[in-house]
Parts: structure tokens; sequence; C-alpha cells
């Protein structure tokens, strides 16, 4: 009897002791600094001779250090070779960079008028309201031309997607 009373009480013991362990309060998740200009766009670029007729993703995402006036903008290389930290105004929904190093390809590039407009774009395919996106980039190695990228953010829906 002894020995079962000793059991019971390890066991119970036991049990208060994981009860305890496993209540921690979780973590709120938060967001990133750079949040309200971040995501996947889809772009159309025009280089002066009209707009191309794909569309070409852009990212835009936080740095590192999760700074609220940092931001990196990429293209995976879908169109130009565009990866390049920017500086971000988070509150205006702008962004820019001037001669900058872009990083696929060792030019560099300066951005300017870069913005995103809440609700401001229609998604092709599913007709959703979405943010546009619109910037020009001038490249080192291609002197005297600007591109300008305009287009809307991805939705996800399959019907949006290039």
């Amino acid at each position: 009897m002894k020995k079962i009373n000793i059991i019971v009480y390890t066991l119970l013991a036991f049990l208060v002791a994981v009860s305890f362990t496993s209540c921690q309060k979780d973590e709120k998740i938060g967001g990133t600094a750079v949040q309200d200009i971040s995501g996947e766009f889809w772009v159309q670029v025009d280089d002066g001779t009209g707009k191309t007729a794909d569309y070409s993703k852009i990212s835009i995402y936080n740095v590192a250090s999760n700074k609220p006036d940092s931001a990196w903008i990429d293209d995976s290389q879908s169109y130009y070779g565009l990866k390049a930290k920017i500086h971000a105004d988070v509150a205006n929904k702008t962004f820019s960079v001037a001669n900058a190093d872009e990083l696929y390809f060792g030019v560099k590039v300066t951005i300017t008028d870069g913005k995103i407009i809440k609700g401001a774009a229609t998604a092709p395919g599913s007709k959703l309201k979405t943010d546009s996106i619109y910037f020009k980039a001038q490249y080192s190695d291609s002197p005297g031309v600007t591109f300008t990228y305009s287009g809307y953010a991805r939705t996800r829906f399959d019907s949006d997607d290039h």
C-alpha cells in the first residue's frame, strides 16, 4: 500500500509540474517595420519604347535589422535583375534610393518616385481591389534609359498571377 501511495503522489507531483510549465503565455507575433509597403507585386516595365507584354514579379521586404527606414526590393531576376536596399518612408508609403548597389549584376541603380497606393488597383482576374506600385529606375549599365515599373499587389488568386 505504501508503494502505491508513493507512486500516486509521484505521478500527481509530475502532473502538477507539467501543467504549470505548459501554461506559459504565448508571444504576440507582430509584423515587420515595413509591412505596410511590403509584399509581392506584378509589374509591367516601360523602357521608353512601351510596356512589356509580360508581367514580372517584384518583392519588397524588410532588412535583417527590421528598421522602418530600409527595405529590400527584389525582382528575383524576373526582368532586368533588380535587388537593392532602398530607403523607405512607411508613413507615406514611398521609397527611393540613389546610386545603390544592385546585387545581381554589380551595377548601380537609382530608384525615384517609388510609391505604394493602398486599394488603387484592380486585379485582372479576380477583379479584387488591391494595392498599386509605381517607381522609376535607372541602371548604370543603361545610361539615359529610365525604366518605369507599374503594377499591382499579388492577390494569390491563380487568375491574377502571371
